[in-house]
């Protein structure tokens, strides 16, 4: 299996990792020197990567921006570079359909739509305004992550620094976004990423206020029904909460500082329970994904790759391979089907 590994080339990391795993072993087969690939996804048909980038597409420009890859032959070859017209991109997501893509744009707090049928450059760029209650973090609009809600064409945009999810209705024809709703927050939470499980429920991961929020969707809605911590009760040190993911009936959550996976149990109603947090064996656990097998790939800030496993009722994650040594790892993606 092949998978790929974004990278803060601030911290020495290659850029784009290109790995493989098997026979329990993960290699490093393959770099791309982009300047800090935070989040990548894969294309529905796997043929093509694409990547968010803190820098511009040509030399003197301002911003970030948005870079695709071929996958279908020997190794990445780059296709495509875009700028945003936003700073510090993070993440990005394609339409249901694949004729688009849109980016959260972190520090400028914009929100930027791309064609991909034929990729070009953006046809449209949302400015969030505002600001919540964390005197450092919420002076701002900081959008983190970016999706559709399954089976409609709503975008959810989850914003850190405005303590809310702003949810945008998609015109199919154009791709162009209008707002259609948002769900406030608790102030201080700063929400960060989502996860989607298939009955109507949702679950938000919180940054700040180190949490994860059960929530309702609808085509145009989002209600909160339950928030739990990530963390064990009497932890007292830095934390903040990263990526989300639900499999097999369970959701699971990454705690950078408290360097752990929280897991819980969703019942038929999709609430929560506490099922254990479990340390991850690195520093800074940042994004992490689940295989069909059960075992998980978790990219360590810190320097790491882990190949770990997870069953229900064990008393800890354990590895299932040496760890795979990649300075500033920030995000994984699997090629799976």
């Amino acid at each position: 299996m092949i998978f790929y590994v974004g990278t803060y080339t601030r911290l020495g990391g290659p850029g784009v990792a290109v790995c493989t795993l098997g026979d329990g072993a993960m290699r490093l087969v393959e770099t791309a020197p982009l300047p800090n690939p935070t989040y990548l996804i894969l294309s529905p048909d796997r043929t093509r990567l694409y990547a968010v980038s803190s820098d511009p597409a040509e030399a003197g420009g301002s911003g970030g921006s948005c870079a695709i890859y071929d996958t279908s032959g020997d190794g990445l070859a780059l296709r495509h570079r875009f700028d945003t017209g936003g700073e510090g991109p993070c993440h990005l997501c394609p339409s249901p359909d694949g004729r688009f893509l849109y980016v959260a744009n972190y520090t400028s707090g914009h929100l930027t739509v791309f064609p991909l049928d034929p990729p070009g450059p953006r046809i449209q760029v949302i400015a969030h305004e505002g600001a919540s209650v964390h005197p450092r973090r919420q002076t701002g609009p900081h959008i983190h992550h970016v999706s559709f809600i399954p089976g409609t064409r709503t975008l959810a945009a989850v914003d850190l620094g405005l303590d809310a999810v702003v949810l945008y209705r998609q015109d199919p024809a154009t791709g162009l976004l209008s707002e259609s709703g948002r769900m406030p927050c608790r102030p201080g939470l700063g929400p960060r990423h989502i996860a989607y499980a298939d009955t109507g429920t949702a679950y938000l991961v919180h940054e700040l206020g180190n949490a994860v929020s059960v929530l309702r969707t609808g085509a145009d809605t989002m209600t909160c029904v339950q928030t739990l911590s990530t963390l064990p009760e009497g932890f007292r040190g830095d934390n903040t909460g990263a990526a989300v993911r639900v499999f097999g009936g369970h959701v699971f959550a990454s705690n950078r500082g408290h360097d752990s996976i929280a897991v819980f149990a969703a019942d038929g109603d999709g609430l929560l329970s506490p099922a254990g947090v479990f340390a991850t064996g690195g520093a800074l656990p940042r994004d992490f994904t689940l295989l069909p097998d059960g075992r998980m790939l978790v990219a360590h800030q810190g320097g790491t790759v882990s190949l770990l496993r997870w069953e229900p009722g064990a008393p800890a994650l354990t590895p299932c391979a040496p760890p795979l040594s990649i300075p500033g790892a920030v995000c994984v993606c699997p090629a799976l089907p």
